[in-house]
């Protein structure tokens, strides 16, 4: 039986210009429990390695809070043009305000140009199932238009021509303010990443036994992976986002893949319900 967690923060808070440490809200992540779950060896390879990035290196990552009234939550999301944000459905499902903060790097430290907006509109895919985490991929459109500055930029996305291609093998980057260390919850102020190695979707089913064509796994070797709080942000090969954060095992297990909705799979949706446009 597969069983499905949404972990939420019991408490709300508005992003200001400038965060107070324990001001910052808790992540809101999708956990799936393994259907077949490899023996761990080394409990350190819990930890998930990462390194902080050249602060602005990543200058479409945007970190985003969301909110039903009661409790708020944060997650990541990448601009994808002027005016709309890409993140997960998980994300903003339930949401009744969303915030977005762009240029950011050390999110109790904000440098000059960092700036938050609220979001106008949100869409979840119509077809979000959270059950099966199916669709997940949700679109936020901006009070207003962003100017562009060397610490904000536009996300760049698969074209048509990236339709079904074949990302095994490949290496990948994923980032996000998330959590270092699934076990002790630790926490990081700065933007960080992990490099690993694309994964095929018939390994990663092994694992979850619930992944799609339209999703795409990253390995866990090493103990790099997503984790907590890194849900909704950007999986980047070379230079074009191929996914965005979907779910993982409780505590990032090392031995355990982190799973992606494929970006690829949505360009028309993202046609229809954003004003980007497939190059």
């Amino acid at each position: 039986m597969k069983v499905v967690l949404v972990v939420l923060a019991l408490f709300g808070v508005a992003l200001a210009a400038s965060i107070d440490q324990s001001e910052i809200p808790e992540f809101k992540n999708i956990y799936v429990e393994p259907i077949n779950q490899p023996e761990e060896d080394d409990p350190m390879l819990k930890i998930v390695n990462g390194q902080e990035v050249i602060p602005h290196s990543i200058p479409y990552q945007v970190y985003l809070v969301g909110s039903d009234g009661r409790a708020s939550w944060s997650c990541g999301g990448s601009l994808i043009t002027k005016r709309y944000v890409l993140t997960a459905a998980h994300c903003l499902d339930g949401a009744s305000s969303v915030s977005v903060t762009l240029g950011a790097h050390n999110l109790v430290r904000p440098a000059a140009g960092s700036f938050t907006l609220n979001g106008r509109t949100w869409v979840i895919h119509e077809e979000y199932d959270d059950t099966n985490i199916d669709n997940d991929i949700g679109v936020i459109q901006l009070e207003r238009a962003v100017t562009l500055t060397r610490n904000i930029q536009l996300a760049r996305l698969p074209s048509l021509l990236d339709v079904g291609i074949n990302l095994e093998g490949r290496t990948a980057r994923v980032s996000g303010w998330g959590l270092t260390n699934g076990v002790s919850q630790t926490t990081t102020n700065v933007l960080r990443q992990v490099n690993n190695t694309i994964i095929s979707n018939r390994e990663c089913n092994n694992v979850f036994g619930i992944v799609r064509d339209t999703e795409v796994c990253l390995s866990s070797a090493g103990g790099r992976s997503a984790c907590s709080g890194d849900s909704g942000g950007p999986l980047v090969i070379g230079n074009v986002q191929h996914g965005i954060v979907s779910y993982g095992s409780a505590y990032c297990l090392s031995n355990t893949p982190s799973v992606f909705n494929r970006v690829s799979s949505y360009l028309n949706w993202l046609q229809i319900h954003s004003d980007w446009r497939a190059p």
